[in-house]
């Protein structure tokens, strides 16, 4: 079954019930839900991250008493770093995610509008107490057996039960919550974090702060949870690409020179699909952002608002193809400062990524070039099926999307209406044409004054 979502009174939001499907796509007016439900989402699905480092952190510190409360605790706090203050809450808020037939996480607001109401399912509440258990049995052995003159062997042996144990743990995590990928977010205004990229010593990254210095603390640029998440990611995605995205796949393909035609192919429309975005090469060299061009080059925080919004984008979805993580991706407005063309391009890269590994992909957009292109891409897979060689020649079909793999919302009045037509397997061309209509009827009015 796929997982599932439900809000009630959540901001913008009134009332919503969706499933969460391979592709998500969320298009409406500015405030009208979209990176609120995008942010529920991300906070639900990686809960399941955030409870193996809780385990780790039980173990490693031998705190095991109340562990459910210190867990819901966490749970509390993670939601408030994501959204922002308490008053934000209705008393009537409630949050639902379900990740299987038996899974379930509710998250309710008290009548005094604070989140003191979290519900885990029974089983998860089971699976919870038992991993507890066996943590704290391993932790009572090792203590019970461990000196000051243990052995190399013995070390060697704790060290090896602690390893297998938490590889357990992984795996049972995985199929308790029917997903073993990593989620990531790349948030809108990733621009700013581009031109910012050689003042890191200026933003504030909470727990990690450059300095023990309140006041010197107080002066640095405060960014939310998830821009934070942002900067780690791109962080360690510089080191990754320090020779360029061209280099990084040139050597990846010397190393693995068993890879099939397929895999091959799939890095080939990756690397063309980013050269042809970017217009130009990344690099990353002596601390110093590039985008390198034909006759010369520029430092990042110079180039274009396009190629500042976008770079990331491209870099991270090239590193994960490369290594074949299994991820479930959030982008917020992909379109950002982008030529419609480039718009066509970047949905087919994201495409790309989706058909590798069934990864997951949450887009929110204001822009009907985005709709257009994974209509391109939805229609290839219907025609397809019957002419696969024609059709080919015109989409290759490593970008072809399967309608069933994917939904689309508007958002309105606080409610999600899927804009999927499934007979036709089709986004309903009415609404990517609404605005347009709107445009031409008003231009159709001042035309018939004129006469």
């Amino acid at each position: 079954m796929s997982q599932r979502l439900t809000i009630h009174q959540f901001g913008p939001i009134a009332d919503i019930d969706i499933d969460v499907n391979d592709i998500l796509v969320f298009i409406g007016s500015q405030a009208s839900g979209k990176s609120t439900i995008s942010k529920a989402i991300f906070f639900f699905k990686s809960l399941k991250d955030d409870l193996y480092r809780y385990y780790l952190d039980c173990y490693n510190q031998n705190k095991f008493n109340d562990p459910v409360f210190g867990f819901t605790k966490l749970v509390r706090e993670k939601l408030i770093k994501i959204y922002g203050s308490i008053i934000f809450y209705s008393p009537n808020t409630k949050l639902t995610y379900t990740y299987s037939d038996q899974i379930e996480i509710v998250i309710q607001a008290s009548p005094n509008g604070r989140i003191n109401y979290i519900e885990f399912s029974m089983v998860l509440t089971i699976s919870f107490n038992e991993t507890i258990s066996n943590l704290k049995s391993l932790r009572d052995e090792i203590n019970q057996n461990q000196s000051d003159f243990s052995s190399s062997k013995e070390i060697s042996t704790i060290k090896s039960k602690e390893s297998a144990l938490f590889e357990e743990i992984n795996i049972k995590l995985n199929n308790l919550f029917g997903d073993d990928r990593e989620v990531i977010y790349l948030p809108a205004g990733r621009s700013l974090i581009t031109t910012l990229s050689q003042q890191r010593y200026n933003i504030d990254m909470g727990d990690k702060l450059l300095s023990g210095s309140k006041l010197q603390a107080d002066k640095l640029i405060k960014l939310d949870y998830i821009m934070r998440n942002f900067i780690d990611l791109i962080d360690q995605a510089k080191q990754v690409c320090e020779l360029g995205i061209d280099n990084l796949i040139q050597d990846y393909i010397l190393e693995n020179s068993n890879l099939n035609n397929n895999s091959v192919r799939m890095i080939e429309i990756a690397q063309n699909l980013v050269n042809s975005i970017l217009k130009g090469y990344y690099s990353y060299q002596n601390g110093i952002e590039r985008i390198n061009f034909a006759g010369g080059e520029t430092a990042i925080n110079f180039a274009s608002s396009g190629q500042q919004e976008v770079v990331w984008i491209l870099l991270i979805i090239v590193i994960l193809m490369l290594n074949e993580r299994k991820v479930f991706m959030i982008i917020e407005e992909p379109e950002a400062h982008l030529f419609p063309v480039a718009q066509k391009q970047i949905i087919d890269l994201i495409a790309l990524l989706s058909n590798q590994n069934d990864n997951q992909i949450l887009l929110t957009t204001h822009s009907p070039y985005i709709l257009s292109s994974f209509n391109n891409l939805l229609y290839a897979h219907n025609v397809g099926r019957e002419k696969p060689g024609a059709v080919a020649q015109v989409v290759d079909p490593h970008l072809w999307i399967n309608c069933d793999k994917l939904n689309a919302y508007i958002l309105e009045d606080g409610t999600a209406r899927t804009i999927v037509d499934r007979e036709e397997e089709l986004i309903q061309s009415a609404e990517i044409d609404r605005a347009s209509n709107i445009i031409v009827d008003t231009f159709n009015q001042l035309f018939d004054l004129e006469d």
